[in-house]
């Protein structure tokens, strides 16, 4: 019995994305995550916070796995957060390639 093993393209890259509002809450944050999570598989993704206050701020980062994913984001350029049980209204996701060197490298943990 012979095994097939797929080849797949690992090329993870960075879109930087702002919100039409503030974000009280952690639950606000993962609707927002869900939504960019259409485009395609996230590796890593953050919402920037105050510093001093904790609070989130209206911007963050999304490393997307696929390129082609985020490329895909990219053009759509305005995504939308339909209104919920979350949001009264609808919220606005502007999406933008990251000007942050995109070669995203992983470095191997010395233990």
């Amino acid at each position: 019995m012979t095994s097939l093993i797929k080849s797949t393209v690992f090329s993870p890259m960075r879109v930087f994305f702002r919100v039409s509002t503030s974000i009280p809450s952690m639950k606000h944050a993962r609707e927002i995550f869900r939504v960019l999570g259409e485009y395609g598989d996230m590796i890593e993704y953050r919402f920037i916070r105050c510093p001093s206050t904790f609070r989130y701020r209206q911007y963050g980062f999304v490393v997307y796995r696929n390129s082609q994913d985020a490329y895909k984001a990219v053009e759509e350029r305005f995504i939308k957060v339909p209104p919920s049980e979350l949001f009264d209204k609808s919220i606005d996701i502007k999406v933008e390639r990251s000007t942050v060197n995109n070669k995203i490298k992983y470095r191997k943990e010395e233990n």
